[in-house]
């Protein structure tokens, strides 16, 4: 295996509560239509409601969190848990496990909260990457490449395919979190308009496009395609909500 300089990975995310995550999958967005998963039908035609549809983005949330933690944990880097809910740090161990460590995080947004993680961890760590927590699996060797392209450049980008970006990596912390408008999905051109502005040095790796799930959309495109590798509570969540509801109807 390859040594790297000592790394944190971080999964910024909130507890997967009813109605505090994942609300644009359950309610949709002005692009679709506001279609989400309130609007689909169960097996016998009725379509299921607000309310369940929350109950179960809850729980795919959840079965996301307890996939990539189990996933990361033993690897050559440390794995942390961001997050603002200090009541929740007791709640949180049960997905993440006991050894996870805790980063509380405060921001009126995802680029202050990002920018409050890197100036806490860089320092501590040689380099910190911070992946976005709506997915149900990130590849090692996405990890790798990121690293490997920290060794020359301070800032590395990961795309996600609505048009932002779901990893980060940071040598050296640099304030370039001051863009227009966050989940707008012009995060990555923004940002790297930005990096060139400035010059700093940075790389985006076209290689990889993750997918977060984040509307209905999303859903049904990570539902159609192969079985997650390393994610066995998210297929089973997605087996049995398949067998449960008709995303054809």
């Amino acid at each position: 295996m390859t040594p790297y300089p000592t790394t944190a990975l971080v999964l910024p995310a909130k507890y997967p509560e009813p109605r505090s995550v994942k609300t644009r999958l359950v309610n949709g967005t002005a692009e679709n239509g506001y279609r989400g998963l309130k609007d689909v039908p169960d097996a016998s035609g009725r379509v299921i409601g607000q309310d369940e549809a929350y109950r179960l983005a809850a729980q795919m949330y959840r079965a996301f969190l307890v996939d990539r933690f189990a996933a990361h944990r033993g690897r050559d880097y440390d794995v942390w848990l961001a997050a603002s809910q200090p009541d929740y740090t007791e709640a949180f161990r049960s997905i993440t496990g006991p050894d996870i460590p805790y980063h509380f995080v405060s921001g009126a947004n995802m680029g202050e909260i990002m920018l409050g993680i890197f100036e806490a961890l860089l320092g501590r760590y040689a380099y910190v990457l911070i992946s976005g927590s709506d997915m149900p699996h990130l590849d090692e060797a996405a990890v790798d490449r990121v690293r490997a392209s920290l060794s020359s450049h301070d800032i590395v980008l990961v795309p996600a395919q609505d048009g932002a970006y779901n990893l980060i990596g940071m040598r050296r912390p640099h304030r370039i979190f001051d863009i227009s408008r966050w989940s707008s999905g012009s995060e990555l051109e923004e940002t790297v308009a930005l990096l060139r502005q400035r010059r700093i040095s940075h790389e985006v790796l076209d290689e990889y496009c993750l997918l977060d799930i984040d509307t209905i959309e999303d859903l049904v495109q990570l539902m159609r395609g192969p079985e997650t590798v390393e994610a066995p509570e998210t297929n089973a969540f997605l087996t049995a909500l398949d067998e449960r509801l008709d995303f054809a109807g």
